[in-house]
């Protein structure tokens, strides 16, 4: 295969075995990202990790953990504690390479919730990991100081987005944003006035929500990321059936036809000369299930006020429209499948699948990953949740 200038082969290859001895490898990092200590034991098989291309805070993980050390009670002065992050990683012994440990780097976090269980037959640690965006909603600080006059910061119309973005960043202490360029506008088209008691995240917020189709997230390297959601166009197939046939263990198909709307009407904030900006999107491909001119018909919303009053041109008004089209049938177009773990899947990457089907003719689609749900341990098991591939034009 021609994929592992996208991966590491290793990783692919032991994620095919069909024994798996598997090790899970915890570093305690301090807040510059120094290894300071390293956590090892082992990992009870009810340990999970997510991944959520739909969520900012994009990664989490739950490890209950019998300690083998006895340096990691829970106080201000240990290595479990408030002021770090914890590094996970999974390890696979390679049968083809002498049983030496493939390990993926599962993300990380800042510890949340850890809790230390002690009885006469158990000592377990439990570990919540939330990703680094946590340290700008609010839920570990992130939070604006004020300043005269009660306003904390205000961005004016005409700021370019990127450069307020990573000034914004820097106020949490993340000087490292990979930042691409954006469209329809690359700048701010109405000043944004940030009031005291908001959160760094907010601020964020409202910077990447002026174009639509654009995600904020960190990766799981802990590098915080803010660019455009990709389409599937242009972009390789990241997995194909050379996997899924030795991983595979279930599917299923599921579609919300409550939240199916296959056109979408826009309008912005009405402007000082009287006229408001408008634009209309609809699911005018005949392959889509959801196609606004087949036997469905036309399912409308129509959408003003409140957020939408942030929309001052025509063009952005199309973006947003286009953009609540993909939220409201792209999303909606969704195949779940349950496999073994493969545990460096990532989220919005295409794939290609040929799915089992025991009454009809199997066919080959494309697919973008969504979420990715993944338990730890003998029998663990991933969910991997993605939506339908259609090439377009956004």
């Amino acid at each position: 295969m021609g994929l592992f200038k996208y991966f590491n082969p290793e990783e692919y290859r032991v994620s095919k075995q069909n024994n798996r001895t598997l090790h899970i490898l915890i570093y305690i990092l301090d807040f510059q990202f120094r290894k300071i200590a390293e956590l090892s034991g082992i990992v009870l098989d009810n340990s999970t990790f997510s991944i959520d291309a739909n969520s900012d805070i994009r990664r989490t993980c739950n490890l209950s953990i019998i300690p083998t050390s006895s340096d990691f009670d829970i106080t201000a002065n240990s290595d479990i504690w408030i002021d770090k992050y914890i590094q996970v990683k999974v390890g696979i012994e390679d049968t083809s390479n002498n049983n030496e440990i493939v390990y993926t780097n599962k993300g990380v976090y800042l510890i949340n919730n850890p809790s230390k269980v002690y009885s006469a037959t158990s000592n377990q640690l439990t570990i919540t990991g939330i990703d680094l965006m946590a340290k700008l909603t609010g839920m570990r600080n992130g939070y604006l100081s004020g300043t005269q006059g009660g306003v904390s910061y205000q961005i004016p119309a005409g700021s370019d987005i990127g450069d307020a973005i990573k000034s914004t960043f820097a106020l949490g202490g993340f000087d490292n944003v990979a930042v691409s360029d954006f469209k329809p506008t690359s700048v701010v088209p109405n000043d944004i006035i940030i009031s005291v008691g908001s959160t760094i995240y907010g601020m964020l917020k409202e910077l990447v929500d002026i174009n639509s189709f654009y995600q904020m997230y960190f990766d799981e390297n802990g590098v915080p990321y803010v660019n455009r959601i990709p389409s599937g166009d242009n972009e390789p197939v990241m997995v194909d059936d050379d996997l899924w046939k030795d991983v595979l263990i279930s599917y299923n198909q599921n579609i919300s036809f409550e939240e199916v709307k296959n056109v979408v009407e826009v309008y912005g904030k009405t402007l000082d000369d009287g006229t408001t900006p408008y634009a209309i999107a609809l699911d005018d491909d005949p392959r889509s299930p959801f196609y606004a001119y087949g036997k469905a018909g036309q399912i409308r919303i129509i959408l003003s006020g409140g957020e939408y009053d942030n929309i001052y041109t025509d063009e952005l008004a199309q973006d947003r429209a286009d953009y609540e089209l993909y939220l409201r049938c792209r999303l909606q177009d969704q195949l779940t499948i349950t496999t073994v773990p493969i545990y460096w899947l990532n989220v919005n990457w295409l794939i290609e699948i040929t799915l089992p089907n025991k009454q009809g003719e199997e066919v080959t689609e494309k697919y973008i990953i969504k979420k990715i749900d993944t338990t730890v341990g003998v029998n663990g098991t991933q969910t991997i949740t993605m939506m339908k591939y259609y090439p377009t034009d956004v």
